[in-house]
């Protein structure tokens, strides 16, 4: 119950931090252009160093969660089943989590080649899959 709650407060931690950089991006820009129509302000949401900062909060968002649930998670990536599994899948964007999820197991000891892996090493395995 404990790494869940971390993992909950470390999620809320960065999408707050999410807002306030969008935040902090919205006020930059209209200090360097006092014209601001929502035109701009609409394509500067989906520029890409935008997209590239979503997908940086989305990678230490993923990390954070990998770290917090380690132990969990590879209980659960050998059962096969369980709700660390499945909110990975989610953070991962995953379409179909059945099949991912029985990939995970199948590939269990691709995931986890020793007995001390890092949170980083285990999801790198898991893009290899």
């Amino acid at each position: 119950m404990k790494k869940i709650l971390l993992s909950a407060i470390a999620i809320a931690a960065l999408t707050m931090t999410t807002v306030y950089a969008d935040g902090m991006d919205d006020v930059m820009q209209s200090k360097s252009s006092k014209q601001g129509t929502d035109q701009s302000q609409a394509t500067s949401r989906n520029s890409p160093s935008s997209k590239h900062n979503q997908a940086a909060v989305d990678q230490a968002e993923l990390e954070a969660f990998a770290s917090v649930n380690s132990d969990q998670l590879a209980k659960e990536i050998a059962a096969g089943h369980g709700e660390m599994v499945d909110t990975l899948a989610t953070l991962l964007k995953v379409e179909n989590k059945g099949l991912f999820i029985s990939r995970l197991q199948d590939n269990y000891e691709n995931i986890y080649t020793s007995s001390d892996m890092k949170s980083s090493d285990v999801l790198k395995n898991i893009s290899k899959i």
